[in-house]
């Protein structure tokens, strides 16, 4: 799968920024905090002073690190929070295993 992404310019920083289908490009990296001036793209870690971003993770923003936090997963560069999905009502009662009978 070929997908347009966007990396960032600043000097060892291995942020990457993937485009979400169906959005145009340059609404989707403002969006997600990053910006493009005279030295090239830069990452919303970069942008807010976090950065450079040192090791990939799982953040959709700049591909950061993250953190598994009670509210969700955090990154460590650019501070994007993932909110951890809703509980199931059946996950719930996964750990009973009392025959009914």
């Amino acid at each position: 799968m070929i997908r347009t992404a966007a990396l960032c310019d600043r000097v060892n920083c291995l942020a990457v920024f993937f485009l979400p289908e169906g959005q145009s490009f340059e609404a989707a990296l403002t969006a997600a905090g990053w910006r493009l001036g005279e030295a090239g793209h830069r990452c919303p870690g970069c942008v807010n002073g976090a950065g450079p971003v040192l090791e990939r993770g799982e953040c959709p923003r700049c591909c950061g690190s993250t953190v598994d936090l009670p509210q969700g997963a955090v990154c460590h560069y650019c501070g994007h929070l993932v909110p951890h999905p809703a509980a199931d009502e059946d996950d719930e009662d996964e750990g009973d295993l009392t025959d009914v009978g």
